[in-house]
């Protein structure tokens, strides 16, 4: 989106004005927000410094970058303060050369350090059994295009069950 003032620039600040009950939003990039600030809008602050992985991750690397020196990924020689800056990592190794650096700006950011894909987490019934589901079939299809016939006709089976268990987890649910 671009800013509302200057239309130039992409719009990195969704500013929302309350005045009389009644609020005006505008998505600005940052050099309006500052033109704005300079202004002279009295009363107008922003209501701190906002929480942000970067901001975090500027702290950290701070501090480990006076206790230990200048670190770099053993595999792409990144350096710590590179990853912070750019807010990416150069390679999958970077993770875990700075894991204990990483670890902190992860959780802050996700609320997790490890991948919990794009579907939120459920404990369902119904979504495990569909996911071996879909497994034994893919299975079943390998084990025919190579020709094992025992273990398709026991891919078969287990597919016949989970069918069946699903079909009664649907009904429980109903």
């Amino acid at each position: 989106m671009l800013c509302q003032k200057c239309h130039k620039n992409l719009a990195t600040v969704r500013y929302a004005e309350v005045v009389d009950g009644k609020v005006t939003e505008q998505h600005l990039c940052a050099e309006c927000l500052a033109n704005h600030q300079e202004g002279g809008k009295a009363g107008f602050e922003l209501s701190g410094p906002v929480s942000s992985a970067r901001s975090i991750a500027t702290a950290v690397s701070l501090e480990t970058g006076r206790r230990r020196g200048r670190r770099l990924c053993r595999s792409c020689a990144t350096p710590l303060t590179k990853l912070v800056e750019a807010g990416e990592c150069g390679c999958a190794v970077c993770y875990s050369s700075f894991a204990e650096e990483l670890e902190p700006i992860l959780m802050d950011a996700h609320g997790a350090t490890e991948h919990v894909g794009k579907s939120p987490r459920v404990n369902d019934v119904r979504s495990r059994l569909n996911s071996s589901l879909q497994t034994k079939r893919n299975l079943l299809r390998s084990a025919l295009q190579t020709e094992s016939y025992e273990e398709a006709a026991t891919l078969r089976d287990e597919i016949r069950e989970l069918e069946a268990a699903l079909a009664g987890a649907k009904e429980k649910s109903n």
